[in-house]
């Protein structure tokens, strides 16, 4: 429960920021990426969690995750990159990526059997961090 009140409360912020945003954000922002950054491989997304104790597949089924629901190549993302800043404040109210996100959310919680507090995860690195599978 508590992590949809979470859920539904940055939907409410990034609804009244949506009013504001320039229509144009994402797409300068996919060509931004397109002309200041190279293509990454899967193994050089790899290299930026080498010294974790991260499942690799973990790795890159999230960061793939993030790609896809925002529209952006997955080798120009980066771990720094901001998720508000790649559209996620463009999401309408009743967009079924908002409740994809929702239930990934909730069955991943459980799957790791652990809390995870959304209001902290602002990066991709952050996703990454907090839904990766650790090896043991």
């Amino acid at each position: 429960m508590k992590i949809i009140i979470i859920l539904f409360s940055i939907f409410v912020i990034c609804y009244i920021f949506q009013c504001v945003i320039d229509k144009s954000h994402r797409k300068k922002y996919l060509n931004n990426l397109k002309d200041t950054r190279k293509y990454l491989s899967d193994a050089e997304i790899l290299s930026f969690y080498k010294d974790s104790n991260l499942s690799e597949i973990s790795i890159l089924e999230l960061w793939n995750e993030v790609a896809t629901n925002f529209d952006i190549p997955s080798g120009y993302l980066r771990p720094e990159d901001c998720l508000a800043e790649m559209g996620i404040l463009q999401i309408v109210v009743d967009h079924p990526k908002l409740q994809a996100l929702t239930d990934i959310a909730i069955e991943r919680e459980k799957e790791l059997n652990k809390s995870i507090d959304l209001e902290n995860i602002s990066t991709l690195d952050d996703y990454i961090k907090a839904f990766a599978v650790y090896l043991k």
